[in-house]
């Protein structure tokens, strides 16, 4: 039987999310949603919503932690410049939360393997070396954990089976910790889920149950500040930067200069979904569906987008095929300079290593496109 887990627990990769800020190999591979269920300490994962879906690569089931479910598992995190990222398990507990939002994932997403230092309680992990390494995505860190690591390490159990899928149960020391609500006589601010951690702080939304503010907190000290007195409720991360939405305006923060900056007012923006290349920001109306800019200037006008990610250095957008927009597939590069367009309808379009796939409806055939 011990064989039996062994083998199997090859076969499923647990990933540590961990936001580094730091630059990544352009190495790119792509990985995909499994389909099986997963369930940590007896709750039921979301996969499908998460913001940090599990994700299939090499064949290999990866399963993302941010900084809350580390905890939640009895694992703790650290990152600098220097050391690189460090792991380490101590029993540690925390509150359960993996980031679900109103979006449906898509089946596959496109990730990069970086290249910095990584430790393991104390051990160095050579990731050029790993049969299943270390990838970013989403702006975070995910670490590949194989049976050394959650078993021997990290001393989980676990258990897979077609009926129930993936259960893994941690040995934590205490039961997971949620911040109770203050009383509304309150002024005290609490912590809500959801944070990101770059260059020794941590940013988070906080509130006192009636106001919502972003705040900064220090790694060493635990000190906490108030970043801005602007309302915010949720806020995305995409390298040094935060991007949040209040009133009907959308901020930038830039996490290592500390400045504040508004870049698009007027704003109403689908499910939130905004998506920066260079100095531009392209955004999803929720009034129309339409594509805009920061400066909320419409572009493609009388078309409804129907797909839009960043996919590597580029900015895939796909069209709703039924509507009177001209353009059905539009493409810009890491500068926000449009690069490639089509009219035709198109279907099943990724973009990998500078190449753009995708299926012509019109011609019904494969197209391929070189963006470089």
């Amino acid at each position: 039987m011990k064989k039996t887990l062994k083998k199997l627990m090859i076969l499923f990769v647990f990933v540590f999310i961990f936001s580094t800020g730091q630059k990544v190999e352009a190495k790119e591979v792509y990985a995909g949603l499994p389909g099986f269920d997963v369930t940590l300490n007896g709750i039921k994962v979301d996969n499908y919503s998460s913001e940090y879906p599990l994700l299939v690569y090499k064949d290999i089931t990866y399963f993302p932690m941010t900084w809350y479910t580390t905890r939640f598992l009895g694992v703790e995190t650290d990152w600098s410049e220097s050391g690189g990222l460090v792991i380490n398990q101590t029993g540690i507990s925390g509150a359960f939360n993996f980031y679900n939002t109103r979006l449906k994932n898509a089946n596959s997403y496109p990730v990069n393997i970086p290249n910095f230092r990584i430790r393991v309680n104390g051990t160095e992990i050579r990731n050029e070396l790993e049969p299943y390494p270390l990838f970013v995505f989403r702006g975070v860190t995910y670490f590949p954990m194989t049976w050394r690591f959650c078993v021997n390490e990290f001393k989980w159990d676990y258990d897979f089976s077609h009926q129930k899928g993936l259960v893994i149960s941690s040995k934590n020391e205490s039961k997971p910790i949620t911040p109770s609500k203050p009383s509304e006589e309150s002024s005290d601010y609490y912590d809500l889920p959801g944070s990101i951690y770059y260059k020794g702080k941590y940013y988070l939304i906080r509130t006192n149950g009636k106001d919502y503010r972003l705040f900064s907190l220090t790694h060493i000290g635990n000190e906490y500040k108030l970043i801005s007195n602007l309302p915010v409720k949720d806020f995305e991360q995409r390298d040094s930067k935060l991007y949040f939405i209040s009133s009907d305006s959308y901020y930038m923060y830039d996490m290592d200069n500390e400045k504040l900056e508004k870049i698009a007012k007027d704003v109403f923006i689908k499910y939130g979904q905004t998506i920066t290349m260079g100095n531009e920001v392209f955004w999803v109306d929720s009034t129309d569906s339409s594509l805009r800019t920061k400066n909320n200037i419409k572009l493609n006008r009388g078309a409804e987008v129907n797909f839009m990610e960043k996919q590597g250095n580029y900015l895939l957008v796909t069209f709703v095929d039924n509507m009177d927009g001209k353009y059905k597939l539009m493409v810009f590069d890491k500068k926000g300079m449009e690069i490639y367009k089509t009219s035709d309808a198109t279907q099943n379009a990724r973009i990998e290593d500078d190449t753009l796939t995708y299926f012509n409806v019109e011609i019904m055939r494969n197209e391929t496109v070189k963006l470089n």
